[in-house]
């Protein structure tokens, strides 16, 4: 037989590959990137908020600094009333309401990353509070709550 006379037709090129709809392999990448990203934001708005919570913290220091003055019974009070506010805002109703006494003055220096509360301080805290009146000297402790709160600046919480 001639090849001349075979019916065969030309080689014909297939359609050139168009760029929609993408391959799985490019949605899944897509997905996974969406979901990073919108991992990275929630991170984000998370820290966001606590040093929002931190700065609020620090003014209401300063306020009951000013509010209560040379009356230190109160002054304790309220100190303890918010250090235990912001532990618990901070690290989780679970892990700090159950504290009290040495357990909370240790909790504190733990998240502290060093002992501000436990020695002279911890009385201030865990006694004088709940004691009829006294004074105590509370310049030590105001500066070793402010230290504190900018302490948790930064830290990866509940």
């Amino acid at each position: 037989m001639n090849p001349e006379e075979l019916p065969l037709r030309d080689i014909h090129l297939p359609a050139p590959v168009g760029w929609w709809p993408p391959a799985p392999g490019w949605w899944l990448l897509a997905g996974l990137m969406l979901a990073v990203i919108i991992w990275l934001f929630w991170r984000w708005q998370q820290q966001r908020r606590s040093e929002q919570g931190l700065e609020l913290a620090l003014s209401e220091l300063e306020r009951l600094q000013g509010k209560h003055g040379k009356n230190t019974k109160e002054l304790l009070q309220e100190l303890s009333v918010l250090l235990r506010r912001i532990a618990m805002t901070q690290y989780g109703r679970q892990a700090v309401s159950g504290l009290t006494g040495e357990a909370w003055v240790k909790f504190l220096d733990d998240k502290a990353g060093k002992p501000l509360f436990s020695g002279k301080l911890a009385h201030l805290l865990t006694e004088i509070p709940y004691r009829p009146e006294t004074q105590a000297e509370t310049t030590a402790l105001l500066q070793a709550i402010r230290q504190w709160i900018k302490l948790q600046r930064g830290k990866s919480h509940v």
